[in-house]
């Protein structure tokens, strides 16, 4: 949550407060080795919570894709029918920009003129994308070492 609290803190000191999240849910592998499913995503459930601390309720708009690019592409066109269009996007991973940044240019909204767009993950195609993408490295690497210690102090405390 502190990455999507950066991510939030830097966009409203740029003046933003009309901040919209585009994300998916959450999926975790339980200790019988399934995926299952969460209701919640700590990235979505930060913004919610940032929004609600900065009195932002009522430009607090999530879309959920299923982290795909496709998905995010229409979610981005429901965000666009909005009454009061959002000044700036979150987006939980770097390929859900693909379809946000594909949206937005059908649309004819210039980033970053009309639209900021932020997101997560930092991968290499980020370099690619016209205007370079705004994004939050992950560290994945040391994301699941930490799982994998989490996993096995699970199991040699049962």
């Amino acid at each position: 949550m502190e990455a999507t609290t950066n991510i939030l803190d830097t966009l409203y000191e740029m003046g933003h407060r009309n901040i919209a999240y585009i994300g998916g849910k959450s999926a975790v592998v339980n200790l019988d080795g399934k995926i299952v499913l969460r209701k919640d995503d700590l990235r979505e459930d930060g913004y919610i919570a940032w929004m609600k601390m900065h009195n932002l309720e009522q430009y607090c708009h999530t879309f959920t894709a299923n982290w795909s690019a496709d998905e995010a592409l229409e979610a981005t066109n429901q965000l666009l029918q909005l009454k009061d269009r959002p000044t700036a996007i979150v987006i939980a991973n770097d390929p859900m920009t693909l379809g946000v940044y594909k949206a937005l240019n059908d649309a004819n909204v210039n980033i970053p003129n009309n639209i900021s767009v932020a997101s997560f993950d930092d991968v290499e195609i980020n370099r690619f994308l016209a205007p370079t993408l705004s994004s939050i490295d992950m560290n994945t690497e040391e994301m699941g070492k930490a799982t994998i210690r989490f996993i096995c102090f699970r199991q040699l405390t049962y």
